[in-house]
């Protein structure tokens, strides 16, 4: 009886791609998009914020204005002509020596009656100018 030849198995090569070029690709992608990216700088109202020295402030000291819904001026609780902004401004900094402002304005008035108040604080001098808004407004 003949031998059967038994045939021989083959060596199994794992085959992977390269990913070396691929990678490559990425970083020059990246490189290029970093390179040539815009940044875009946001305009705004210029408002200076007052400097904190200490983590409270003295109660009591700010000057308040609140403008009402009918546009009603009134500052630490008394009512103002529009026309004597700059004069009450004026009189409530030498009153309370006090150079910071917290405006509350109600959400209906027009924003230009903000903007006034802010140039009139500007104005006369006052450093800080601060925006009360509701706690948990939506």
């Amino acid at each position: 009886m003949k031998k059967r030849k038994i045939p021989k198995r083959k060596l199994l090569v794992a085959v992977e791609p390269d990913l070396t070029p691929l990678i490559d690709c990425v970083f020059m992608l990246l490189i290029f998009f970093m390179v040539t990216t815009v940044f875009i700088k946001t305009k705004g109202l210029m408002v200076d914020l007052p400097k904190a020295t200490a983590a409270e402030q003295a109660p009591g000291k700010d000057i308040n204005v609140v403008i009402e819904e009918d546009g009603t001026l009134v500052i630490n609780g008394e009512k103002v002509a529009w026309s004597k902004l700059d004069e009450a401004l004026k009189t409530a900094k030498e009153n309370l020596k006090s150079t910071n402002v917290v405006i509350q304005a109600d959400r209906q008035i027009k924003h230009k009656l903000v903007v006034k108040v802010v140039d009139s604080a500007k104005g006369q001098g006052i450093e800080g100018i601060v925006f009360a808004t509701e706690i948990g407004a939506k």
